[in-house]
Order: structure tokens, then sequence, then C-alpha cells
């Protein structure tokens, strides 16, 4: 715009200006007096030039000592940015009976927030436009989708505004986090984010995070709700908890969450059926009291054969549904969300961890109970009983009796344990677990620092840090992430990167750690000062060093909240791939065993040679099949985390049944094996919940600095909470008058003119 300067006088001398201009009146008065008794005899009307000069002469002079300084003041504003961002997930298709009797028409949530922006004479978005620059986007799943902008008073725009958003509320998922960084890029001062929602958030990411981050650039979050607080009549199937996979011999169990918001007293039912076979049921009566849970569990043996042609019998699929019945039953809003397919993976085999370590620590006891609370892991624990012969004592007698069943494990986690306490074949077997089976082995150092002792002789390779003359820092400290520690997923506590960071330094202190450096080949993730997290590549495993026994302080006031969730994906990262296909030259697997619509799958690759050593120059492909027929062909890259390790991320997955064929080389032949995936349709989550979030979207607001409206504030409140956010900045210049040479010019200028004026009069 415009820049606008306004100019002001002002006094900044050491006298008062009042009695200085008083002053200078009266002297400018008297000068004029004086020349009075001269030119009563000169007849001349120019006579009276010279009177008023050496008056104005004077006035300017004596005015100097109130110190006038000229002010110019100019505005340069730019306008605030407004980014609007409109939900067009799926839930926005649906009406509103509340709504629909305040408006006297029955529309959808889009419909609605489309005829706030877009239409009637004076609709918001114009309103906006008027004082802001604008840009009008739709959230469409984890996408970003651009529908208009003005900028610059109208000097940058994408064309007139238009009257309809052109896009149908179809989204599969909502994402209040990913699709609002997209739209907003990088945060500035002067920004508001205005989201039109329900706020139902179903997909990654935190809001609630990024909103508090938002805060401290100076951005803000204007919420604006669509949608009912009251439950219409209705059941759902919220969510299905249950292990991914199972032994063949056991019992599969899990809990379902429904919500009910029928009327009370009509009979419902929820179910678990396979092909067409009723594996477990329970009946119930509504109470429109919303949540209730319900514990179930079958034997496997009782789920139907695999589909014929069916190459992998490992796999299941089940159905979950939940319906009511009786003549009310058609008071339902929907039964969109009363299904759910399931996959179940049927295992003969867990995977292995096995715990050694000098003393029960509190932190290794922790480790075994998560380990040895998840379905998927099987966890051997020995403790030394530092018995006087070492050969006698519970480490060496507990020990793996064999190669073989050693090499069987995935991952060793080590503790404070002296190198001598183990037989020489022990240390042999375990450099040979790492280096050529592929298993991950992580340390745990101790304040009896027995781990030094491995640092030296064979173990020396596994030890990824150098120790310092002195073993042990006993000062309290915090957990930092590096900059290589902020990339891995294993280390992520918060699912949002910028808010993990921030968070390991708030996790408490650990009461010592121990004085190391990381090798050259070594990768430090985590420091206290000094390094306290290294991983190092060793052969074809992987080795990870903790030089602190105390993260289970973490657990202070929420328990398993971080501690758990580290050490577990500690593990699932450092331990050897899992496969579900192992042969002797081709081992096959997937990062999960259970996906949903519109996921990638990591597939996951090791090939051996005749004599069973790993292969670390192969070139393997994967081939991915749905229905029989080819969909991808994907070229696997070695892992950089375990060598020996192919990895392929498949495209986005559609519901159904896949198989993986390998080809060992690009000229190869593909293997017999074949790998099935399972892709379940697990119901669109937009219809888990009918009502609006406003406890989100009131967060989401009031952490970022900004306002929840509903949908009928906004037209009349909006436009004035933006208000503020136009940027302005101001330019002040000043002019010392009383100082300057033509201030002082000016004096001599008149006082020059009234000589030469007097001497033309001779009265000089």
């Amino acid at each position: 715009m415009t820049p606008q300067t306004e100019t002001t006088l002002r006094f900044t001398g050491g006298y008062s200006p009042l009695p200085v201009v008083v002053l200078a009146f009266g002297l400018a008065a008297l000068m004029w007096f004086l020349y009075r008794r001269e030119l009563k005899y000169v007849s001349s009307r120019a006579a009276q030039v010279p009177a008023i000069l050496r008056s104005l002469a004077v006035f300017i002079l004596v005015l100097a000592l109130a110190g006038p300084i000229l002010r110019h003041v100019t505005t340069l504003r730019q306008l605030g940015r407004v980014i609007v961002a409109v939900d067009s997930s799926a839930s926005m298709q649906l009406t509103d009976e509340a709504a629909g009797a305040a408006t006297g028409t029955s529309k959808a949530r889009f419909q609605r927030a489309e005829d706030l922006l877009l239409k009637g004479t004076n609709p918001l978005l114009k309103k906006l436009a008027e004082t802001q620059d604008v840009e009008l986007v739709a959230l469409r799943g984890m996408n970003t989708q651009r529908l208009w902008w003005y900028r610059q008073g109208g000097k940058d725009t994408s064309g007139e505004m238009p009257t309809t958003f052109e896009l149908s509320a179809t989204s599969p998922i909502t994402n209040l986090d990913q699709t609002l960084r997209a739209a907003l890029g990088p945060a500035t001062a002067g920004t508001a984010l205005v989201v039109l929602s329900d706020g139902q958030h179903n997909s990654t990411g935190s809001p609630e995070e990024f909103s508090t981050a938002l805060k401290a650039s100076g951005t803000a979050i204007f919420t604006i709700g669509f949608g009912t607080e009251i439950p219409p009549p209705d059941l759902a199937l919220l969510a299905v908890t249950a292990p991914e996979s199972v032994f063949s011999k056991e019992n599969f169990q899990g809990r379902l969450t429904v919500n009910d918001s029928m009327p009370e007293g009509i009979s419902a039912n929820v179910r678990i059926e396979s092909q067409g076979k009723v594996l477990w049921k329970k009946d119930f009566t509504t109470t429109g009291k919303g949540e209730k849970s319900f514990d179930f569990i079958f034997p496997v043996t009782e789920l139907p054969p695999p589909a014929p042609g069916q190459r992998d019998k490992t796999l299941r699929s089940v159905n979950i549904l939940i319906s009511a019945s009786g003549d009310r039953a058609s008071l339902e809003k929907t039964r969109s969300n009363n299904a759910r397919e399931l996959s179940i993976h049927l295992l003969e085999k867990k995977r292995k961890v096995l715990i050694l370590d000098g003393r029960p620590r509190w932190e290794t006891r922790y480790i075994h109970n998560h380990f040895d609370r998840d379905d998927r892991w099987q966890a051997t624990n020995i403790f030394d009983d530092l018995a006087d012969n070492a050969a006698s004592g519970t480490l060496q007698k507990n020990f793996p009796k064999t190669r073989d069943e050693l090499l069987s494990y995935d991952l060793i986690i080590l503790g404070d344990v002296a190198v001598n306490r183990l037989k020489a074949e022990s240390l042999d077997w375990i450099l040979e677990f790492v280096e050529k089976r592929g298993g991950g082995l992580i340390m745990i150092d101790g304040q009896r620092g027995k781990l030094h002792e491995w640092s030296q002789g064979k173990t020396a390779p596994l030890i990824p840090v150098k120790f310092g003359p002195s073993n042990l820092k006993q000062v309290p400290a915090s957990l930092e992430l590096t900059t290589d520690g902020q990339r891995f997923d294993a280390l992520r506590l918060s699912d949002s990167p910028s808010a993990n960071t921030a968070l390991w330094p708030t996790l408490p202190k650990v009461n010592w750690h121990a004085n190391v450096e990381a090798l050259p080949a070594a990768i430090t993730l985590a420091t206290a000062q000094q390094p306290v997290i290294v991983f190092r590549q060793v052969g074809a495993g992987a080795v990870l060093y903790l030089g602190t026994d105390e993260l289970w302080r973490w657990r202070f006031q929420v328990a398993d909240l971080y501690h758990q969730r580290l050490w577990m994906q500690l593990g699932a990262w450092i331990a050897a791939p899992p496969f579900q296909i192992d042969q002797k030259k081709l081992s096959v697997g997937t990062d999960r065993l259970r996906y949903s619509p519109g996921e990638a799958s990591e597939i996951r690759v090791r090939v051996r040679n005749d004599n069973g050593e790993i292969v670390t120059d192969a070139q393997p492909r994967a081939y991915l099949l749905h229905d029989g027929a080819e969909v991808a062909t994907l070229q696997l890259e070695a892992d950089p985390t375990h060598i020996g390790v192919y990895r392929a991320l498949t495209p986005p997955l559609k519901a159904g049944t896949y198989e993986i064929a390998v080809a060992e080389s690009p000229s190869a032949p593909r293997s017999d094996a074949r790998l099935s995936l399972h892709v379940s349709d697990t119901g669109n989550p937009e219809w888990a919940t009918l009502t609006m979030n406003r406890t989100l979207l009131e967060t989401m607001a009031t952490n970022s600095g900004g306002r929840f409206l509903r949908e009928e504030q906004a037209a009349t409140e909006l436009p004035g909470l933006l208000q503020n956010m136009d940027r302005k900045q101001v330019i002040t210049q000043e002019t010392n008058l009383w100082s300057s040479w033509w201030w002082f010019g000016a004096a001599i200028l008149l006082l020059t003119a009234e000589w030469l004026m007097r001497k033309r009069l001779k009265l000089v």
C-alpha cells in the first residue's frame, strides 16, 4: 500500500516552549514598536517591510531557545497473511439436525463451510481479503490443495474469488498436523491460520504439539468448529486392540471399543466372523452412554483354513461387526462405522532377546519386563551371581549351551558383565552372532565399569567408544539428541520431530554417565555433554552403546510412557530384522504384519551364499503381486544400519491380499517362496465419531494464542479478531531546526533584506 507520512513540530530544548514563544512574540513586538518611531516621518507604505523583517528575524532567533524539531513519521503497512484451511474429509459430509433447525435447511458441514466463506452479498472470504493477504486451501487427507489467493491488495491473485470449492468432501482421513504445516510453510509473525473443521483428527502427527510450537513464532490458529456436540443415535466400532500375530496353538484375544449413542433399551450385538463362521459373539442392550469395551477370546484352531490357492498358510483374516436389531434399529445415523476387517498372522516362533547382566539393576529388570510382556518377543534374563568359580556361576550355567542356540536369538542386551565371567567360546559365539549372523547387540554400561574390559582383546571390535581415564561423570545431566540422533525413528518419543527434540532435555536427569568418546566409525545419537548413546555397524550386525543405566528414571510419574516406548523401538531397530520367510539362501520379511489402506510396506530381504554367509553386494529385486497380477517391481537398496539386509518401500496399498516374490539379482529367476501381505479394510475412521471434537479445536486455538469459534460466530467475530494481524513498519526522521543551517540562514536572510530595505528608504 502507499506509505503514509505525518509531519509534526516538537520542542525539545532546555526551556519550556510556552515562555519562549511568549518571549519571542514580546521581543518581536518590541522591534515593531521601536521601528514605528523611525517611520513616523516616512510616508512610503514599503517602510513597514523592514519592521516586519526585523520582527520575524528576532522571533526565529529567540524561538531557537525552545529547541524546535520537525518530525516526519512514515508508516509502511503490509497486510497480515491469513491462511483459510477447509477440512474436506468425509466426516464433513455429515448433516447435523441442530444446524438444520437453526437455518431451516439440512445442509452438510462442508456445504455450510462453503456458504460461510463464499456465499451471500458480503461473504467472509471477501471481508478478509479487504484487509488481509488471504490464501484458501483444502485439507485433503495427507495433502493440501490450494484453491485461491489474494495478496497485496489484488496485485498478486489467482483470479476472481470462487463461488464454490469445486471439490467434494471425500478424503478418508483427517490430518490436522501435516496438512496445516504444508499450508503454512515457514512460520512468520503476522500470520494466522483459520481452520474450518469438525476436529476429527485421525491420522499421524499431533495437532496439539504443532499449535504449541506456533505460539513462539507469533502465528495464531483460529479454529471454526462445525458439527454438533450432541451425539446422534448411532453404534460405532471405534477401536480394535489385538496382537498382529499369535501362535497357532494359543488363543487369540483382545478388546473391542464401541461407541453407543443409541436410545436406551435396543438389542444389539458385536461379533467376530471368518468366512461366515462366528468365532465370538456378545449380546448387549444399548444405553446411549458412550464408549464401552468388550474383551474377546477364541482358540486359534477355530479359524477356518486358508482360502484355496493361498500359498502363505499362516495368514488369516476375520471380520468384526456390530449391529442393532428390532424396529428402532433404523434410528441409527449411519452403518458405515459398524464393521472392520482384521488380519492375523500365525507364527511358529517369536523373536528372541537374551539379557545378560552382572547384577539385577533397575534398568535391566525393567527392560526384561517390557520385552516379556510383548507378545512378539521371548525374553531370557541371566544375572551373574558372582560365584567365586565362574564356571559354576549362573551366568555360564544358563548361557546358551551351543553356538546354534545362541545364533537363534535376534538381540543380545549386555549389561555390566566382566568379560572373564564368560567362556572363551561364548565370546566367540557373541562375535559371530553380531559380525556374521547379523544380530543386534545393545551394551548398557554400569558404575562398576566392567564393559571397559570388553574394549581389549578379541571383543574390542564390539565396542564403539573409547573409555576415558576417569570412568564416571557423577553429575546429574539431561540427555539431548544430536543432529544424527534426530533422524532415527527409534529415538522418537513424540509423533512430532520438533517436539521430540525438545522433549528429551525435559526428561528426568541421569545421576551419572560414563566418560567416553565415540570412535571415528561410530555415530553419536545422544549426549549429556559427552556421548551417551552411540551406534556402530559391526560386520553384518549392529551395536548400540548406552553410557548410563539410569533411563529408568524416565518412568517418574509417567510409568511406561517413555521408557517402554524407547526400549521396544531400540530393540526392534538394533535386533536382526525379522523375516517371515527364512530359508537357507533367501530371507524375506516386512516391517509390520498388519496394514491399513493407503499405507506402504517396507520389504526386507537377506541373501546368503551356498556356505551360509551373508552376501553384502547382492542386487535383489522384489515383485509385488495383487490378485496374481504384478503391480510393482522394486529395486532394493542396502540397509544403512544392517549390512547384508536390503530394503524397499512399496507404493501405497489398497485393501486386499498381496504376494511378494523375490529374485536374488535382476537376471535371476523369482524364488518359489512367496510372502503374503494382507491389507485390511479397517473401516472409514471418518465415521467413527459423528460429533465435533471441540476439545481438540479449542486446544489448538488456545495453544497458539488464537480463538475457537462456532460456525455461527465466525462471520461477525473473526474479521475483528484478525485486525491485529496487520504488520506495520514505522520510519521516523527528525530534523533539528534550531541547529540547522537553513534556520539560521533564514534569520540572516531576513536581516539582510531588512538592511537593504532600510538603505533604500534612506533610514541608514
